[in-house]
């Protein structure tokens, strides 16, 4: 065998790119989280009371991140994430008020509101052509200063019902972890399974290659938009129903934190890459920092100072992306 022959049939190294684009890299760091919590505080780590706090933390992050995700996967970005759940979260508890009939028609009127705004959003974008960062830094503004005119302080009141999907716990699981994981079940057959999936991972990829295939290109920025406007205020439901009220500053800084999962579980913010797993396992890594500062009696402040670390990490990656 010639040596020409022998390189064709050499295998491929599996590099640290690899790890990273997969996703897997994201869920190594979380286990080197896991076993350094365990080794320096075993009974505190794994009591249910501190994985429910863990897993309470994931539900709101993990549905922003999702919506973050298809926005992202589209090119794009969605900073108004955290300013819809905020929204939705004010409203949620206004219109319930603690009255239990009312719960049906506020929450789908959420996310109905989590739609136009997302479809306002994706407008904006596929059709006018305005970019996705001024489109949605602007709407930000919008929507918290529409929160900050219906109520600067916390008020109103959420139903019994609702709060116990969110305070209510089987073991160490909360309820509202159901809320997540059918939201990410339909999100990964939205994208594995459906026309939809395929063609958002191309206009992402190659925008002008997807439309000269034929590709809807603005029915799929539209959608995108829609699915994560809804994923947002289903967010801000379960943020009102975590803390039974609604507040104007309920989702402040979820936009930022979702953009950051989504970055650290691989997802290129060129668009066209990105693994759902990966994103997953960036929620729950910052899950993780929070409760560990919790958990080990660190100051408070130290947990924007970890996520700060984690957003440069996160920034240092896609830029080593790039550049390959």
């Amino acid at each position: 065998m010639s040596a020409a022959a022998a390189l064709e049939i050499r295998p491929r190294r599996f590099s640290l790119a690899d790890l990273t684009r997969t996703g897997a890299a994201v869920w190594i760091v979380v286990l080197v989280a896991v076993v350094a919590l365990t080794v320096t505080d075993a009974g505190g780590f794994w009591a249910p009371a501190n994985i429910a706090n863990v897993l309470t933390a994931t539900v709101v992050l993990g549905l922003a991140a999702l919506g973050q995700h298809l926005v992202v996967l589209s090119g794009g970005i969605d900073l108004a994430v955290g300013s819809t759940a905020t929204l939705s979260a004010l409203l949620t508890a206004i219109l319930l008020d603690g009255y239990p009939i009312r719960t049906v028609p506020v929450l789908v009127g959420m996310l109905l509101l989590g739609g136009v705004i997302g479809l306002l959003h994706g407008l904006l974008v596929a059709r006018v052509g305005l970019p996705p960062f001024i489109v949605t830094l602007a709407s930000l503004y919008l929507i918290q200063g529409a929160a900050f005119t219906i109520s600067t302080t916390p008020t109103g009141q959420v139903t019994s019902a609702l709060s116990s999907v969110a305070l209510q716990r089987i073991g160490p699981v909360p309820y509202s972890f159901a809320v997540l994981v059918v939201a990410l079940a339909a999100v990964a057959f939205a994208l594995g399974r459906t026309a939809f999936g395929r063609q958002l991972y191309a206009v992402g990829g190659d925008l002008p290659a997807a439309r000269s295939s034929g590709v809807p290109v603005e029915k799929v920025l539209v959608t995108a938009y829609v699915l994560a406007g809804v994923l947002a205020a289903l967010a801000g439901i379960l943020l009102a129903a975590r803390a039974t009220i609604g507040s104007p500053t309920a989702g402040q800084g979820l936009e930022l934190s979702a953009i950051t999962v989504v970055v650290l579980g691989g997802t290129s913010l060129l668009g066209g890459r990105g693994s759902l797993v990966g994103t997953m396992g960036g929620v729950l890594l910052l899950s993780l920092v929070s409760s560990s500062v919790t958990l080990l009696q660190l100051p408070a402040t130290l947990t924007e100072l970890i996520r700060g670390v984690v957003i440069l990490a996160a920034a240092a990656l896609f830029v080593a992306k790039v550049r390959r």
